[in-house]
């Protein structure tokens, strides 16, 4: 049984989301690769709010906001990836997530043409990719850090 949802970004998510992106922990792999300070963190929830990207993802039986998960064009590079509070980390969630996005966006989607850049010293998510029968293509660096770029297996 599925334990999360996705569903339309509210403004009642407003704080949660500005918690997360202010959390240097959870924005360690994310985007600029620090926390976002208050005025880009409103900034980055008001263009989400405005234009999604990602899914939000509550919990199911509480509606309860915990993050993002979802393809978004970054540098002309379809990115597959997704990002929780820190209270929901370490609980299957991040697993059982990806796998209902992927099984939603496969649709739509050529996963052929997805990649994943996973920071080497993102051991969570390293973990997360082989679940998802992930396999790394290259070794690259992205903004002076050392990773891979991962293509997700459709059908995991």
């Amino acid at each position: 049984m599925n334990r999360i949802i996705f569903r339309k970004l509210g403004q009642n998510d407003r704080s949660k989301v500005l918690e997360m992106l202010q959390d240097s922990e959870v924005m360690q792999f994310i985007g600029p690769r620090r926390a976002l300070n208050k005025t880009e963190a409103l900034e980055w929830f008001q263009n989400e709010y405005e234009k999604p990207s990602r899914f939000p993802v509550a919990l199911k039986a509480t509606n309860e906001f915990i993050g993002f998960c979802g393809i978004k064009h970054i540098d002309g590079v379809l990115d597959f990836g997704y990002f929780f509070r820190k209270s929901f980390w370490g609980q299957g969630l991040a697993t059982e997530t990806c796998k209902l996005a992927i099984e939603d966006l496969e649709k739509e989607i050529d996963f052929n043409k997805v990649l994943v850049f996973i920071a080497k010293a993102n051991d969570a998510s390293l973990v997360l990719a082989r679940k998802l029968g992930g396999h790394p293509l290259q070794e690259v660096i992205k903004e002076n850090e050392p990773g891979y770029y991962y293509r997700v297996k459709t059908g995991a």
